[in-house]
């Protein structure tokens, strides 16, 4: 039997909409489960539209959309759109996003398990047809109208990268999506997942983890590490990541890292990403190692491991590596 694998398009690439759903297509031929996005600069619904148009069986989802940036009723009926579109292929991912980010766009904030709790609680209730909000009502000819339902089951799934928000998605969501988290510490996420389903009185089998995972392929694996260094400086500094790092055992080098970019350091952000931390964190390196932690991490329970494709060749671009990386790593 075929185990399940997804990728990860990072949305903010120079890449048309219209190759991002050409892409999806050729990783549905390649025997590929899940077709996700990310959200930055880009409204990630709207390119979903797209795959879900341009696919016929493999799943479109949000990986994630941010909470702050929709209100829940526009969420709610975009996915619902998508949904009824695609015959039912699409997973509505939600998360948080970067507090810096959110903020400097003028967005406000607060804590952020409350903020995801109502959030997704208003999300649920109008996919399910409950009275949400205190509105008048609103007719037509005579008739009351209500928000527009889906016509197919419409997964709703919640980002993780501690084990708070884990136990909370295990409480309350279809699935989680977890990014940033090493093999080492899997065991302890999947504990949580299974503490918030207990919580609520489910089976936690029913909450499916998806762990989306940084992904270089290359023979030659001090370059592939290299180009690992250069991608993860950014992400690697924001706090939620960077927390991730600490709390796996690597105080040192999250204390640095943090350091480096207070100062605006790119150098020593670079620096401070070891072998170690790459290697624990991404998969990285020829396909018969990358496969074989792929296998560690579902042997931890990863039941959707999903790559988060990057360019790992010199002078490779994005759309060249996404495809290169889809054939090496195609589900056998």
């Amino acid at each position: 039997m075929t185990q399940g694998l997804g990728y990860c398009l990072l949305s903010f690439v120079d890449m048309p909409i219209a190759e991002m759903g050409d892409l999806a297509k050729e990783a549905e031929y390649l025997g590929y489960s899940r077709a996700y996005t990310t959200e930055s600069l880009t409204d990630s619904l709207a390119i979903h539209m797209v795959m879900a148009m341009k696919t016929e069986k493999i799943v479109v989802g949000s990986f994630i959309a941010i909470i702050y940036h929709r209100h829940p009723h526009i969420a709610a009926q975009g996915a619902v759109a998508i949904s009824e579109m695609s015959g039912g292929r699409y997973i509505l991912g939600l998360g948080l996003g970067h507090p810096p980010r959110v903020k400097g766009m003028g967005m406000k904030i607060g804590k952020p398990r409350e903020d995801m709790l109502r959030y997704l609680t208003e999300v649920r209730g109008l996919l399910e047809g409950k009275r949400v909000y205190d509105m008048p009502a609103q007719t037509y000819q005579g008739e009351e109208l209500s928000f527009r339902l889906p016509k197919h089951r419409l997964p709703v799934y919640t980002a993780a990268v501690g084990e708070k928000m884990t136990e909370l998605g295990g409480e309350l969501s279809d699935g989680l999506m977890l990014y940033m988290l090493p093999l080492s510490r899997m065991a302890k996420i999947v504990e949580a997942r299974d503490r918030g389903a207990d919580k609520a009185g489910r089976n936690p089998s029913d909450v499916e983890i998806n762990l989306g995972i940084h992904t270089f392929l290359s023979d030659d694996l001090e370059t592939a590490r290299g180009k690992a260094r250069e991608t993860l400086t950014y992400w690697l500094a924001l706090p939620a990541y960077n927390a991730s790092i600490r709390e796996s055992g690597y105080e040192k080098e999250a204390d640095a890292l943090q350091g480096a970019f207070a100062r605006g350091d790119q150098k020593a952000l670079r620096d401070g990403i070891t072998d170690e931390i790459i290697d624990e964190f991404c998969l990285v390196g020829p396909p018969g190692r990358c496969r074989e932690r792929l296998d560690a991490f579902r042997s931890e329970r990863v039941e959707m491991p999903i790559l988060m494709i990057d360019p790992a060749e010199p002078g490779e671009d994005y759309p060249s590596a996404m495809r290169r990386t889809l054939k090496g790593l195609a589900p056998k």
